[in-house]
């Protein structure tokens, strides 16, 4: 196998993109392979993020019902920001039994994966007092072991693919863009089931609102998820014991040596790295922290519809991206940062209606409901695309080079999320308003 192969074992960075565009998948369909083997490890690969992807295309639904409300998105950021705990733990088992194969904690990630999903069907809506708050402790501790799995994956899952032809590097890959796309999928024909109606509670003292059925409740659709996640763990369990793929696997001696190839790779410490390194920082603060934490807030008071699709069709916009950097040629840097600069538009629109929710422009209109989640597609599936535009940058520097792309990116997720989650949950910049009083005037 190439040596640029071996680099993945190197890399900390929990993107579903991670090194598309670098894979030579116009010849490498061109080789000899087994079909069966490809379907396995598509499968395989769809469980890696299910979790996150699924958990994340359900929140238009869940902010309606659970009690953060539009500030159960910034929760559920940090859950997936503790996950990567999961890197540690799995430098800890290593040190501590390093001759356990890789293959035994691929196996309880995707069995904690599976749990945490078809758990989470049930147990979603159970809440505890935290403090003074109700908080939806359920949700979001099944929320951190669900994504444990894709966190950790791309210490752990790549390195274990090297036993393996290169050339089925890009069926996993596909199977794990296909995470993203299929949990959307079943988001769009769930449905969001409309706006809320307000009606006299049991004592006619108040007003409550009764939101109309999706297509399938969120129990449904996690356990769809779930036999999903179960498949991936079946379809390891042959990749990893069916003795007729024996003839796909590369020599022990060969892998080992793959592993430890190296050549020479530039400083890491000159200009254009560390602006490239900035970049991956900003670009993962804020598709993965503040993004996510403030789009209720953007989308939701053009109603339950326009976040729906907004988050189905973001989480699509990632994965299609990653597909333009397999089939299309690399964008030169000038043309990128061009590219980045006039994301800064739909960006800033984000922003601005996040931060005048309740209220904000264009509110009743089809335009203003067409423009928020045009702004959404097109802000993610840019920053999508130039994330992994820096992976496949980075792959210059080697595995060091790798190692520091991952850090940056992970450094800049967490203070994303975490400066967000703050401000959302402990300013006032974030209004969220209540239901029946807004329906009422509107009526008026």
């Amino acid at each position: 196998m190439p040596a640029s192969f071996a680099q993945l074992n190197e890399d900390k960075e929990s993107s579903p993109c991670l090194e598309r565009g670098d894979q030579p998948t116009v010849t490498m369909w061109g080789a000899q392979r087994r079909v069966a083997l490809d379907v396995l490890m598509a499968c395989w690969g769809i469980g890696t993020w299910l979790g996150v992807n699924g958990l994340y295309v359900q929140l238009p639904l869940l902010v309606e019902r659970l009690p953060e409300g539009w500030a159960l998105p910034s929760s559920m950021v940090m859950a997936v920001q503790l996950a990567n705990s999961g890197l540690l733990m799995y430098a800890l088992l290593r040190r501590l039994a390093p001759r356990v194969s890789d293959a035994v904690y691929i196996y309880a990630l995707l069995v904690i994966g599976t749990l945490a999903l078809v758990l989470n069907a049930f147990l979603y809506e159970q809440t505890a007092m935290v403090g003074a708050q109700e908080r939806s402790v359920a949700y979001l501790s099944l929320t951190f072991f669900a994504a444990l799995v894709g966190c950790t994956s791309s210490v752990l899952f790549y390195p274990y693919l090297r036993h393996f032809r290169d050339v089925y590097l890009a069926t996993y890959l596909v199977g794990e863009g296909l995470s993203g796309f299929v949990s959307s999928l079943l988001a769009l024909v769930q449905g969001v089931g409309g706006e809320p109606q307000c009606l006299p509670s049991a004592d006619n003292s108040t007003l409550v609102p009764h939101y109309p059925p999706a297509r399938f409740d969120t129990t449904v659709f996690l356990l769809l998820l779930g036999g999903l996640s179960a498949t991936s763990l079946t379809s390891f369990i042959i990749i990893n014991n069916y003795k007729g793929f024996a003839s796909e696997r590369v020599a022990p001696a060969a892998a080992q040596k793959d592993d430890e190839a190296t050549s020479v790779r530039p400083s890491l410490m000159a200009p254009r790295w560390v602006g490239v390194m900035a970049l991956m920082a900003l670009l993962n603060a804020l598709s993965n922290g503040v993004m996510p934490s403030v789009q209720s807030y953007s989308c939701m008071p053009y109603g339950t519809r326009a976040y729906h699709l907004a988050v189905t069709l973001g989480a699509m916009a990632n994965p299609a991206a990653c597909l333009a950097g397999v089939w299309l040629r690399p964008m030169r840097g000038r043309l990128l940062a061009a590219m980045l600069v006039a994301t800064a538009v739909p960006f800033a629109y984000i922003l601005a209606t996040a931060l005048l929710s309740p209220t904000p422009p264009l509110q009743y209109s089809a335009a203003g409901e067409t423009l928020v989640v045009v702004a959404w597609v097109l802000a993610s599936g840019t920053i999508s695309y130039a994330r992994m535009w820096v992976y496949g940058w980075a792959r210059a520097g080697g595995a060091r080079g790798m190692r520091l792309c991952g850090g940056v990116g992970q450094l800049g997720s967490v203070l994303g999320s975490a400066s967000t989650f703050f401000i959302v949950n402990y300013t006032h910049l974030f209004v969220q308003p209540d239901a029946c009083p807004a329906i009422n005037q509107l009526s008026l």
